[in-house]
């Protein structure tokens, strides 16, 4: 099978458009494609690196199934933590927001992870700064510069749209030749 890889940013309002647009997509084409969904971080939106820092924590101190909730429950949430809901904010404001969230995910705090531990590891280098910027520089490998995007086969997708559903990402590869 073939990797489809998603490069979302959490605070994007078009990567959100695709992530709600995202499993009717891995329904029609799972028997062709892996899709994997990578995290970066665009620089005019100011709580995504934070927000790619999170889930990179979660992903590094649980799994990464527990991870992909948390990026759910993150979208799904996204209005709480863009720029017209935190205005001018400190990062301690940023992360209250993004623990909130992570209380909302089944499994994610325990007695071994609690919301405490989230708040104080969230800027750690090891465990999320340097890892999340790893997976950004994945990205830029791709020249993912914009959200979301696609790469198919190591190949970057250009011109698609995040508002496609699964019958027009259907033509867009059939023309592409896959």
């Amino acid at each position: 099978m073939t990797e489809w890889k998603i490069f979302l940013d959490l605070q994007c309002p078009y990567s959100k458009v695709f992530w709600e647009r995202l499993p009717s997509i891995q329904e029609k084409f799972g028997s062709k494609y892996i899709f994997t969904r990578h995290i970066t971080s665009l620089v005019f939106h100011p709580q995504a690196f934070d927000a790619q820092c999170a889930v990179t924590l979660v992903g590094n101190v649980r799994d990464m199934e527990i991870r992909r909730k948390y990026e759910d429950a993150l979208f799904e949430n996204q209005e709480s933590y863009m720029n017209s809901a935190l205005g001018d904010a400190k990062k301690s404001e940023v992360v209250t927001v993004l623990a909130n969230i992570a209380e909302k995910v089944d499994g994610l705090f325990d007695e071994s992870f609690t919301r405490d531990n989230f708040v104080e590891k969230i800027q750690d280098w090891e465990l999320c700064i340097k890892p999340a910027y790893e997976e950004h520089k994945v990205a830029l490998g791709y020249n993912v510069y914009g959200t979301p995007k696609h790469v198919i086969n190591g190949q970057l997708m250009v011109d698609t749209e995040s508002s496609w559903n699964a019958d027009e990402w259907a033509t867009y590869l059939e023309r592409q030749g896959l």
